[in-house]
């Protein structure tokens, strides 16, 4: 009764003997050939490389523009880093110039006041200060006035050319 229902196959899970049922044997097949037989129209499209060859050459050459753009901007920043420093350092020595000139003007300021340069004019160049005698005063209130002596007689450039256009109508 267990081999009787038709929704389940329970013969498959009864235990058999090797002998009872031989394995069954399939067919032989026979061995399918990998190659491919063209044609001569198959066989020149096959070889057909100029299209491949063709973009080959655009992709390389937008390969090359990429890599030269790149290159021109890691040059440009290299040039801006190096300029950045040399303007560094350019500012940094201004500023120490700066500082010794303000430094040398303090000092040279200190060493010539006015007594230590009498004594150097009285001593070094035997010069004396000037006595009352000596100065003369001008007196620049009166107003200055010229006066022409002679009277220019020749006539401007201007007044010869109207002269000579009215002896043209005359």
């Amino acid at each position: 009764m267990a081999n009787t229902s038709s929704a389940y196959d329970y013969s498959l899970f009864e235990t058999r003997s090797a002998a009872a049922a031989p394995a069954p044997q399939a067919p032989a097949k026979k061995k399918k050939s990998n190659v491919i037989r063209l044609n001569e129209k198959q066989l020149r499209r096959s070889h057909r490389h100029n299209a491949h060859s063709l973009k080959t050459m655009v992709n390389l050459c937008l390969v090359l523009v990429v890599v030269g753009a790149i290159g021109a901007i890691v040059f440009s920043q290299v040039q801006l880093t190096e300029l950045t420093d040399q303007i560094n350092t350019t500012t940094t020595a201004l500023a120490e110039q700066e500082s010794i000139a303000v430094q040398l003007e303090m000092q040279a300021a200190a060493k010539m006041n006015t007594d230590e340069i009498e004594a150097y004019a009285r001593e070094t160049l035997g010069m004396e200060k000037a006595a009352e005698g000596q100065t003369t005063y001008i007196s620049l209130a009166q107003e200055d006035a010229g006066t022409v002596v002679q009277k220019n007689t020749s006539p401007n450039i201007f007044t010869q050319i109207w002269e000579s256009i009215l002896s043209i109508f005359s």
